[in-house]
């Protein structure tokens, strides 16, 4: 039963996701006022949900396509941090501003953010499949 409650902690991972993706896009429109590098905190919160995906697909059985989408959003929550780090250790090293180097990877961003939302709804469809349920099995 281990695995059941292993695919709840996975569930409630991904509805958590989505809610924190959705505030992340809508701190997007906080640029040029004083909260505009909240988003950088709901990213780290991001890439903490796709560190724990990654393990949920690891400790959990489920279906091939399940474990896909819940390692693709995994990973783009990964490149998400990674394009983060790249902004700042090149504001350290030019003189330019955090918001202009997170502006120019902008178009990464939305690749990621694609591949976010592709991996996001997969888990919810895979995740809530009558055979999804059934294909657990204990650890």
């Amino acid at each position: 039963m281990m695995s059941l409650k292993n695919l709840l902690k996975l569930k409630i991972t991904v509805y958590l996701m989505i809610l924190l993706g959705i505030l992340t896009f809508l701190s997007g429109f906080l640029k040029y006022t004083p909260l505009e590098h909240i988003t950088l905190l709901f990213l780290l919160l991001l890439a903490f949900g796709g560190a724990k995906l990654f393990q949920g697909a690891r400790n959990t059985v489920v279906s091939g396509y399940s474990k896909f989408f819940l390692v693709l959003t995994g990973i783009s929550t990964m490149g998400f941090i990674l394009l983060t780090v790249i902004a700042i250790v090149k504001t350290f090293l030019s003189e330019v501003s955090l918001s202009d180097h997170l502006e120019f990877l902008e178009g990464w961003f939305y690749l990621c953010s694609l591949i976010f939302f592709i991996g996001i709804l997969g888990c919810v469809i895979f995740l809530n499949l009558k055979e999804g349920r059934n294909s657990t099995q204990s650890n």
